[in-house]
C-alpha cells in the first residue's frame, strides 16, 4: 500500500522541483547523499576518482539549490558533484538521471525495505563490497614485474636467456666504417609460445607457413640441426605442435648498418630522457635491427638502460623522441597523447610547389599490411587530421610544416602523398608502384591486394643490393616489422653469386672473414656474402619531428639543414 501511495505521489509531482520530490521520498537521513569527487590520473597512468566529501542530500538542499548542471565537472579543478543512493548502492551522475531513478520501482522497493550496507563503500566513483584483508607480503614476495616473470619462468623450467638480461649489451661489438654504425654478427634466439592455430600441425609446416625469413628447406635443416627447439629440447620436422609449447629458434643475426650520427640529448631528469633521434635508426629492436636501435644505443653509450617508449618515430624519421624512466610515467604521457593533449610539429621537404595557404587534410587512413607497414587513404580507415603550412619553395621542392592532430601510422607521409606532394626522398610513398600519379588523390591504379604483392616483390634485400637504385639512394628495401617469431621480415634468398661479382669484392670478403673470424658461423649463408655499404644519403628521409609540447612542457630541436634553402 505504501509503495502504491508513493508511486501515485511521484506521478503527480513530476513537474515539481527536485527538492519537493526528494522531500516526499526521504523521511530520514542516509537515503541519498551528495558526494564530491576529484578526477585524477594516478602515477600508473590509470584514471581514478577520489572521494573528497559526502553530505546527506536532504540536509544539503537546506543550504544549496540544485540546478540541472549541478553534476557538470569543473575542467580546471577536475572536481565533480554526484549523487549516491544508499538503498540501491549506486552512484548517479546527473540531475536528470536522479529524477528518473527516484521515480523507478526498484528505488521505491529498496527505500521501503532497506538492506544492510555496512559491508559496502564508495571507491573510485562506484559502490564496492569490502573484501577481506590481504595477508601482508613477506620481503621475499615483494618482487618487481620483471622479477616475477623470471621467477615464473624458473618454476616452469623455461630457460632465462642471456639476451633477456644485462648481458645482452655485451653479445656483440659495434664499430664505425664509411660513415656508418655497424654491428658484428652474433647468435640470437627467437622465442615464442605455440599459438592456437599451430596446434596439431607439423613443426616444419608451421615454420614454412608462418615465417618467411628462410626457405622451407632451410627451416627444416635448422630443425634437424637442433637450432629449433621445443620446450628446450631438440625436435624433428614431423613433431606435432602441442598447446603451450615453448618454441625457440637460434639464428646467426646480421644487422643492417645505420648512420654514425651521434644522438643528442635534448633534456634529461629523474623522470624523462628526450633525445634528437637521427634518421635510419629504429626506436626499438625490430626487423634486422637490435643493437642498432635507439634503446640499445642509449643503454650502451649513455647508460640509460631502463627507458620506456612513450611514442614512436618511423625509422627514417628524425627529431624529438621522448622516453620515460618508469612505466608509470610512460602511461601518464601515453594518456596525454591519446587524449590529444600533446601538440606535435614536424617539418618536411616535398615534391612540387605546395600551396601558400594553410591546408587541412582529414582523409581517413587504413593499414592494409602490417607485415610491410603499408597505409593508404581509405573511407574504412581511422579518422585523421593534419594541418600543413608552406615555409619555402625553390627549384621544384617545398619546405612544409606539419601539425598532426591524430597519430596514425605514416599519417604525414600518406596525407602528403594523397595531396600530390610526397616527401622528396620517401622510399615508399614517393614510388611509381602506386601508379603514374604516385597515389595522388587516393588513385592507386590497382587493387590494394595487388599493391601489397608488388611492394613485397620489389622491396627485398636482393633487389635492393643488386639494383642501381641502391647506389642512387632511391630505395630502402628491407621490410622492417618483426616481433619475436610472429613477424619476420620479407626477404628473398640471396645467392652468393648474385652478390660477389668481382675479384676485389672476393678479396674484401676474404679479408673481412679473417678479421671477423670470432663472429662468423660456418653454417651461416650470410657470413659468406659480401654486402655493399648503403650510401649515407640513402638513410635519410626529409621528415623531422621538430617540436613536442604539452601543458607546462616543451621539447624542440634545431631545424635540420635540408629544411632551408638559405
Amino acid at each position: 500500500t505504501k509503495l502504491i501511495l508513493l508511486d501515485s505521489l511521484l506521478q503527480e509531482l513530476t513537474s515539481l522541483q527536485l527538492y519537493s520530490v526528494v522531500t516526499m521520498l526521504i523521511d530520514k537521513p542516509g537515503v541519498l547523499a551528495v558526494i564530491k569527487v576529484e578526477h585524477l590520473v594516478l602515477p600508473s597512468g590509470h584514471k581514478n576518482q577520489s572521494l573528497l566529501d559526502q553530505t546527506d542530500l536532504h540536509k544539503f538542499q537546506e543550504e544549496h539549490k540544485i540546478s540541472d548542471n549541478f553534476c557538470r565537472k569543473d575542467k580546471e579543478s577536475n572536481i565533480q558533484m554526484k549523487f549516491s543512493c544508499w538503498p540501491c548502492r549506486i552512484v548517479i551522475e546527473s540531475v536528470v538521471a536522479l529524477r528518473s531513478h527516484l521515480s523507478g520501482g526498484k528505488h521505491l522497493e529498496n527505500a521501503v525495505n532497506p538492506v544492510d550496507n555496512s559491508e559496502y563503500f564508495i571507491d573510485n566513483g562506484k559502490w564496492k563490497k569490502k573484501k577481506g584483508e590481504k595477508r601482508p607480503l613477506e620481503e621475499s614476495e615483494k618482487l618487481s614485474k620483471r622479477e616475477r616473470t623470471k621467477k615464473n619462468k624458473l618454476a616452469r623450467s623455461i630457460p632465462i636467456l642471456a639476451q633477456h638480461t644485462e648481458a645482452k649489451y655485451e653479445e656483440t661489438e659495434t664499430y664505425f666504417e664509411n660513415g656508418l654504425r655497424k654491428v658484428r654478427p652474433y647468435h640470437f634466439t627467437f622465442t615464442t609460445h605455440a599459438k592456437g592455430r599451430w596446434v596439431g600441425d607439423k613443426l616444419s609446416d608451421v615454420f614454412a607457413r608462418e615465417f618467411r625469413a628462410m626457405e622451407p628447406k632451410e627451416y627444416a635443416r635448422c630443425i634437424e640441426a637442433g637450432l629449433v627447439r621445443v620446450n628446450d629440447k631438440a625436435s624433428s620436422v614431423d613433431y606435432r605442435v602441442q598447446h603451450n609449447d615453448f618454441i625457440s629458434h637460434t639464428v646467426h643475426r646480421h644487422e643492417l648498418p645505420v648512420t654514425e650520427q651521434k644522438i643528442n640529448i635534448i633534456s634529461e631528469d629523474d623522470d624523462w630522457a628526450v633525445v634528437d633521434k637521427p634518421c635510419s635508426i629504429p626506436v626499438h629492436p625490430c626487423g634486422r635491427y637490435r643493437h642498432n636501435s635507439m634503446t640499445f644505443i642509449l643503454a650502451k653509450e649513455h647508460g640509460l638502460k631502463t627507458l620506456h617508449t612513450v611514442h614512436r618515430l618511423d625509422r627514417l624519421t628524425s627529431g624529438v623522441l621522448i622516453f620515460s624512466k618508469s612505466a608509470a610515467k610512460a602511461r601518464v604521457m601515453e594518456q596525454q597523447i591519446k587524449a590529444r593533449e600533446v601538440e606535435k610539429e614536424y617539418v618536411c621537404r616535398v615534391v612540387g610547389e605546395f600551396p601558400e595557404e594553410e591546408i587541412v587534410c582529414e582523409e581517413p587512413i587504413e593499414v592494409i599490411s602490417y607485415k610491410i607497414g603499408l597505409c593508404v587513404v581509405d573511407p574504412k580507415g581511422k579518422d585523421c587530421k593534419t594541418t600543413f603550412q608552406r615555409l619555402e619553395f625553390k627549384n621544384g621542392v617545398s619546405i612544409v610544416k606539419c601539425w598532426p592532430k591524430t597519430g596514425r601510422m605514416h599519417q604525414l607521409r600518406v596525407h602528403l602523398q594523397f595531396l600530390g606532394f610526397p616527401i622528396t626522398n620517401d622510399p615508399l610513398y614517393n614510388s611509381e608502384i602506386f601508379g603514374p600519379e604516385k597515389g595522388k588523390g587516393g588513385d592507386l591504379g590497382k587493387s590494394q591486394e595487388q599493391l601489397v604483392q608488388d611492394l613485397i616483390k620489389y622491396h627485398t634485400v636482393e633487389n635492393w643490393i643488386n639494383s642501381g637504385e641502391y647506389e642512387a639512394s632511391e630505395i630502402v628495401s628491407e621490410t622492417e616489422i618483426i616481433e619475436n617469431l610472429d613477424k619476420i621480415e620479407v626477404k628473398s634468398e640471396i645467392k652468393e653469386e648474385a652478390s660477389i661479382k668481382t675479384d676485389a669484392e672476393k678479396q674484401k670478403l676474404s679479408d673481412d672473414l679473417e678479421t671477423c673470424a670470432p663472429f662468423c658461423d660456418p653454417n651461416c649463408g650470410e657470413c659468406k656474402l659480401a654486402y655493399k655499404d648503403p650510401p649515407p644519403e640513402s638513410l635519410v628521409m626529409y621528415l623531422h619531428a621538430l617540436k613536442y609540447s604539452g601543458d607546462g612542457w616543451s621539447y624542440q630541436t634545431e631545424m635540420p639543414k635540408w629544411a632551408t634553402f638559405l
